[in-house]
């Protein structure tokens, strides 16, 4: 499908999101035993049958993601975001992600699984790299179970900063899942141009992938204190860009 198809699908989500003045208002706070630590999962509960399991490594900070999660629950997607960082006591780095256990990760899925819901993982940025290899290490031990997808919204995912001429590095979690995958990234960003390449190597084991480019957007658009008007539109209706991505997903699914 062409970028207007895309942008056309947006577009209707967020009519429909902005339509929808029913926003979850609840916020319920879980921990649970995640191996060698206690992870407390911030839960915006929906009676729908979508549950959309989310890394944002933010201490449990976060505006923007608590914002949409409340549009979302309102739409009858129900969201979870474990506080990562916390749990182990980490500070807000990217090298702190590689503390982070994959026993852990893969505690966090099971439980979401538990609730009978259709089970999406989302993270953006560096934290894309827990969803992969929480997945990985899950599927392999849940051989009859399988989750429903992932989004990887502007997802970084190299070991080091390419060289130019030469092929990239990605961390050892790519290529290693069989989800379906799609993967969002800004057309401002140079990261758009190896969208192709992180594209393949995420189907080396058989994950089917979706790219798309969010218009006239950089990378961590979201977060930016620098924001364009079309970021701060997009950032405003985030809960209709996650709906579009999840919609993607359900539509491989079924023609598969």
């Amino acid at each position: 499908m062409n970028l207007k198809s895309f942008i056309n699908i947006l577009v209707i989500a967020i009519v429909t999101s902005i339509s929808n003045t029913n926003l979850a208002l609840a916020k319920d706070i879980k921990s649970i035993d995640a191996g060698d630590t206690e992870i407390e999962i911030r839960i915006f509960p929906a009676s729908g049958n979508v549950l959309l399991l989310g890394f944002p490594c933010d201490e449990g900070k976060s505006i923007a993601e608590e914002k949409t999660a409340r549009s979302l629950a309102g739409d009858g997607i129900e969201v979870w975001m474990p506080d990562m960082l916390s749990g182990f006591m980490l500070p807000k780095v990217r090298s702190s992600l590689s503390n982070i256990t994959t026993e852990a990760l893969t505690s966090l899925i099971n439980e979401a699984t538990k609730t009978g819901k259709k089970v999406y993982l989302i993270a953006s940025g560096p934290d894309t790299e827990l969803v992969l290899r929480g997945a990985s290490n899950w599927e392999s031990l849940k051989q009859n179970t399988s989750l429903s997808g992932a989004i990887l919204m502007f997802p970084r995912l190299f070991k080091e900063t390419p060289v130019p001429g030469k092929a990239p590095e990605y961390q050892d979690a790519v290529g290693k899942t069989k989800l379906p995958i799609l993967l969002l990234e800004g057309e401002r960003t140079p990261n758009r141009w190896g969208i192709n390449s992180l594209s393949h190597e995420l189907q080396k084991n058989g994950s089917p992938v979706i790219s798309k480019i969010i218009p006239n957007v950089r990378g961590y658009f979201f977060k930016r204190q620098d924001a364009n008007r079309s970021e701060d539109v997009v950032t405003s209706q985030m809960a209709g860009l996650i709906k579009v991505s999840l919609f993607y997903l359900q539509e491989n699914n079924t023609h598969d």
